[in-house]
């Protein structure tokens, strides 16, 4: 036992001697983690003549760093961006708010419209009708095998996306008896006649869309869908509040605003679609390091802000009857947002701010609905600090 325990000892102290050339910065086992900063660019391959190079776009694009971040031994590799912020980078996704769905590609409206036309051809559906400035295509009426006692037709519409670059594809499915006289224009209903069959011809569609087959040409008259306006913009007037400007319907806009602060850095609190209020509070650390939704012990988390989850907290216990009773009637902020509505400054003793924001939905000027945001008093925010929390609300809208 002696022996064995002398030995064991040696091979102790053998090792330890030399882990002095094992680890360390000159040893085996030496940290690694910099040695990106010494990699050198390589030019880019060369094709031999006669040989056409096929474009390639890089998969991993390497920022561009100031050189002053560069000092060997200082530079700190920063977080990488909210999923949030990237929201729409793949290229067909399928859209749901409430009972609507809908088709969102990542592509201009000029460029998704011979595509679907494409795809109605190879599913051998006839357009009957197609309005590239209305930007509706109709399919001719149709039988389907285990339905033969009725006959159903599609319409298309394609319309500018929320995000920029971005086009929405709705469907609509109308389903008569084959004894109906057909002809003429259709009185196309609210809702599709078969949310099955509307459901059908959105997978089938998002699918071939999808698909690496799907062309990438543009189509000049499809150029007017939408009169090349964006359903959403950050306006900034001079010498006044900055605001969301949104094409949509109320219903559309509401659901979508909905959405976007339960996303990002936004926890939401309260909200009243009759008084078209939300009332939420914002975490800028929470909006850097996650894609909006609660971490369940993913792989990596960057961790909490304990001050903002305070903040959050507190928020919980607070009802929108107390922020009314809050709102300081002193100050005549325009536009005025809350004159409307009931219970407002009642409460006299209120001389702070409830923590978070408000968030304010009304109908603007030209059919168009207007969110502000304002502090919980009801006042306007700093015009820097106000398109920062609006521009975290535009990227995630849907």
């Amino acid at each position: 036992m002696k022996k064995l325990t002398l030995g064991a000892g040696l091979f102790i102290s053998s090792i330890t001697l030399a882990g002095c050339g094992v680890l360390g910065n000159d040893g085996y086992f030496r940290d690694r983690s910099n040695d990106y900063q010494h990699a050198d660019s390589l030019p880019p391959l060369r094709m031999p003549e006669g040989v056409n190079a096929k474009h390639q776009e890089e998969l991993y694009e390497v920022p561009q760093i100031a050189g002053e971040q560069l000092a060997q031994g200082n530079f700190e590799v920063p977080r990488p961006q909210a999923i949030s912020v990237n929201a729409g980078l793949d290229r067909v996704k399928i859209q749901k708010l409430g009972g609507n769905r809908w088709v969102l590609v990542s592509q201009p409206p000029e460029e998704v419209w011979p595509q679907l036309h494409q795809f109605l051809r190879a599913s051998g559906l006839r357009v009957e009708m197609s309005d590239a400035s209305a930007g509706i295509m109709e399919t001719a009426w149709m039988s389907f095998n285990e339905s033969p006692d009725s006959k159903d037709k599609y319409r298309l519409q394609v319309e500018t996306g929320v995000q920029p670059d971005t086009t929405e594809v709705h469907v609509r499915h109308l389903s008569v008896s084959s004894s109906a006289p057909v002809g003429g224009s259709v009185n196309w209903p609210q809702r599709s006649s078969s949310p099955e069959r509307e459901g059908w011809m959105i997978d089938e569609m998002s699918t071939a869309l999808a698909s690496e087959a799907a062309a990438s040409t543009a189509s000049l008259v499809a150029q007017a869908i939408g009169n090349s306006s964006l359903k959403v913009q950050l306006r900034e007037p001079a010498g006044h509040e900055p605001y969301i400007a949104m094409g949509l319907e109320m219903e559309r806009a509401w659901a979508t605003v909905a959405h976007a602060v339960n996303s990002g850095g936004y926890r939401l609190h309260r909200e009243d679609s009759d008084i078209g209020l939300f009332y939420v509070t914002y975490d800028e650390e929470r909006e850097l390091s996650s894609d909006g939704e609660d971490d369940d012990g993913g792989w990596f988390f960057w961790g909490g802000n304990s001050d903002e989850d305070e903040l959050a907290e507190t928020a919980d216990q607070v009802s929108l009857q107390q922020i009314l009773a809050g709102i300081d009637l002193s100050k005549g902020a325009e536009p005025a947002l809350f004159k409307e509505i009931k219970g407002l400054g009642i409460d006299a003793t209120a001389s702070e701010a409830y923590p978070g924001y408000l968030i304010v939905i009304r109908g603007g000027s030209d059919d168009e609905i207007e969110v502000r945001i304002r502090d919980t008093r009801g006042q306007p925010l700093s015009k820097n600090e106000a398109s920062q929390l609006l521009l975290s609300i535009q990227q995630n809208l849907i």
